[in-house]
């Protein structure tokens, strides 16, 4: 498998969902009457998902799996990331020229069954992988199945033209949920456990099973966070607060296991790959204190009843913690060669995600009081602008290392 050819095109994905975050903070702006602001909007949210997060997650499990096990046939992964990304393509198209039709539920639905059938792939040759990374993709390829539900319902809704404001929303935080908290994150700690790994820090089976099933119950149950205001039963609220406890015990756990070998990191990764994982970890921490937080009803109701809250969370979670890191794992492949410049690209780029963010989460505080911050939205068009620019500069100096 061309493992480097489909890494850079993941780049460039992201490159296309910076590009499009660019139109629509221009949209806001100035006039722009051909494009849909929500029409991009929801072309910018499947293709991050499907066209980038996604397709980078299946080409870096796929390289896992080589790793692991050299005898595992890797061709009907490759099928699937191709089909994966026709879908993912096919969806920003469709999503742009139209929103929900049938042409873009289609697509959606042929990106979700492809899921189905990675997933099943996976379990399948996971009989014969013995790593402690495997159940946290398995777990994480398990939520990304069941997060259909939410689209399936969401398309149903969209196609029948019978919307309930109550379910629509349900629908679209499940979907959320369990593609962030759940395929994404359990994605990246699998990821990381694995580099760590091969850096010479693995983690004990004892560990790994106490984390990964605090972690994954408070995944499970933790949906429930998204709903609060749906008025849950006294006894599901307690099993929401308890489960999300035990999630926090978890990444205070993994924090734990990544400080304790901080010095075997030292000698083995590159000073910019250990500054990103402590920028990486600092957003995954605030991450979990906010989830933390949202137990209490009244903070719950603040969170998700002012947009501009849960804009700067969900970029928060997706920009600043999974795509921060999964670049970074693109890089730390060592299938390429990281020079001055594309070290130099990455620094924009993190620098343009925590202004971005910062921006995001002030516009959040404020809007508390109805207060709008002056030029807010021309900063963010700046910003969004550095982080496409960065992502260029990356893309155009991924050149692939010279095997001697």
């Amino acid at each position: 498998m061309q493992r480097t050819f489909w890494l850079k095109f993941s780049v460039f994905n992201f490159f296309l969902v910076a590009l499009l975050g660019v139109i629509m903070r221009y949209k806001i702006l100035y006039s722009l009457p051909f494009l849909d602001q929500k029409h991009l909007q929801e072309a910018h949210s499947h293709f991050a998902f499907y066209g980038w997060i996604t397709n980078v997650l299946y080409v870096l499990i796929v390289n896992y799996i080589s790793k692991v096990n050299p005898l595992v046939q890797l061709k009907k992964y490759e099928y699937l990331i191709m089909i994966n990304l026709a879908a993912s393509f096919a969806m920003l198209g469709a999503f742009m020229y139209g929103g929900y039709f049938w042409a873009s539920i289609a697509a959606s639905t042929a990106a979700l069954l492809t899921s189905f059938v990675f997933c099943y792939f996976f379990v399948k040759d996971a009989r014969k992988i013995q790593d402690v990374s495997k159940i946290w993709f398995l777990a994480g390829l398990f939520f990304a199945v069941i997060s259909s539900v939410g689209v399936f319902n969401l398309a149903y809704m969209m196609s029948s033209k019978n919307i309930s404001q109550d379910i629509y929303l349900a629908s679209e935080y499940y979907f959320l949920h369990f593609q962030y908290n759940g395929f994404f994150i359990f994605s990246c700690i699998g990821l990381l456990l694995y580099s760590l790994k091969e850096a010479g820090s693995p983690i004990s089976e004892r560990n790994n099973r106490l984390m990964f099933w605090l972690m994954f119950f408070g995944c499970l149950v933790g949906v429930g966070l998204s709903v609060l205001w749906m008025k849950l039963p006294v006894f599901i609220f307690a099993l929401i607060v308890l489960t999300t406890i035990g999630q926090t015990a978890s990444a205070v756990m993994l924090f734990g296991f990544v400080r304790k070998n901080w010095t075997n990191l030292v000698l083995k990764w590159s000073p910019m790959q250990r500054f990103v994982l402590i920028y990486v970890g600092f957003a995954f921490a605030v991450k979990i204190a906010l989830q933390l937080g949202s137990n209490i009803p009244a903070l719950n109701q603040f969170a998700f009843g002012f947009r501009n809250v849960v804009i700067a969370y969900l970029h928060l979670v997706l920009l600043m913690c999974i795509a921060t890191f999964l670049l970074n794992q693109i890089l730390a492949t060592n299938y390429f060669t990281v020079t001055k410049t594309l070290l130099l690209g990455l620094k924009m780029f993190l620098l343009g995600i925590f202004l971005n963010e910062l921006m995001l989460g002030l516009m959040g505080i404020f809007s508390i009081k109805y207060i709008s911050i002056p030029y807010a939205n021309h900063f963010l068009l700046y910003f969004s602008l550095l982080i496409f620019v960065a992502l260029g500069i990356i893309l155009l100096n991924m050149k692939t290392r010279k095997v001697n």
